[in-house]
This record gives structure tokens, C-alpha cells and sequence, in this order.
């Protein structure tokens, strides 16, 4: 049951940042199309690059951990092999994971906090529009990253891939 809501999170993730992502792209095209090849009566969006700027956010905290997921983030186990035995060296990795966790938690915290605090507070060039919506991509991403560290640290094959 776990597993299938993982996989359900986790595809919704991706389709979230294709979505976001393709927006993103979109609206920028059509902002450089309007900026340089149309006549100056045809302004770009006032609000566009805005929305653009704060949907790359919400790309990047959701693509953070695909990262995770994906083990693609900077590591320092080069160093971390030389010194410590195999046994050492699981223990550091989950005591690590632990500490990340432990951060990514407190992030989240403090990210609900100021998004519900910054409710009534509307886009500059967009005043129908809540901040909030924005603002909400740290919950929202540390939430995903604790996730996959969790995964992370109670998989199964957890120690053995640090003792390889």
C-alpha cells in the first residue's frame, strides 16, 4: 500500500514538472516573441516574467528530489571510502540522512508558516493572484525530499549500497 502511494507521489511529481516546465518554456517564448518580433504597440506581459521566474521555483524544489531519488546530487563518498570502513561508512551515510531529514524538516516548518502568513499578499503584475500559490513550493519540496530520504534511509539495500 505504501508502495503504490509512493508511485503515485512520485508520478504526479513528474507530471507536475513537465507541466510546470513546458509552462515555463511556453510563456517565455511567447515573451521573447512579443519583446523583439512584434511591433511596439504588442507589450509582452506585464505578469509573465513574474510567473515565469516563480514557476522555475516550484521546477527546481520538485525536481530536487527526483535528484535524490535518482542519486544524482554532489556526494562526498570518494573521501568518506577512503577513511572509513565499510561498517563506519553506513553509519555515517544514515547519521547524515538523518541530519538532512532533521533540516529539510524544520524548512518545511518555516515554509507553511510564511505561506500562510503571505496569503493576502498578491503578485505585483497579477493582484487576482496569492503569492501563497508560489511560496508554497518549500513545504511543498522539502516535503517530497524528506520522502525520498525516508525511502532512502529504511531501504533494504541501504547499508549494503554503502558497503559496496
Amino acid at each position: 500500500m505504501l508502495k503504490k502511494l509512493y508511485n503515485m507521489v512520485d508520478k504526479a511529481r513528474s507530471w507536475a514538472i513537465i507541466l510546470l516546465l513546458s509552462s515555463v518554456i511556453i510563456l517565455s517564448l511567447v515573451q521573447i516573441v512579443l519583446r523583439y518580433f512584434t511591433s511596439a504597440s504588442l507589450r509582452p506581459f506585464a505578469w509573465g516574467d513574474e510567473v515565469i521566474r516563480l514557476t522555475a521555483i516550484w521546477v527546481a524544489f520538485l525536481a530536487a528530489s527526483v535528484g535524490v531519488k535518482n542519486e544524482s546530487h554532489l556526494s562526498v563518498e570518494f573521501f568518506l571510502n577512503k577513511f572509513l570502513n565499510p561498517r563506519q561508512l553506513v553509519i555515517a551515510k544514515k547519521a547524515a540522512t538523518a541530519i538532512v531529514i532533521l533540516a529539510l524538516a524544520a524548512v518545511a516548518k518555516e515554509g507553511v508558516t510564511y505561506t500562510l502568513n503571505s496569503r493576502n499578499a498578491m503578485l505585483q503584475n497579477l493582484p487576482q493572484v496569492s503569492i501563497a500559490w508560489f511560496y508554497a513550493s518549500i513545504p511543498v519540496g522539502c516535503i517530497l525530499l524528506i520522502i525520498e530520504y525516508l525511502a532512502k534511509l529504511f531501504s533494504k539495500n541501504a547499508g549494503k549500497e554503502a558497503a559496496s
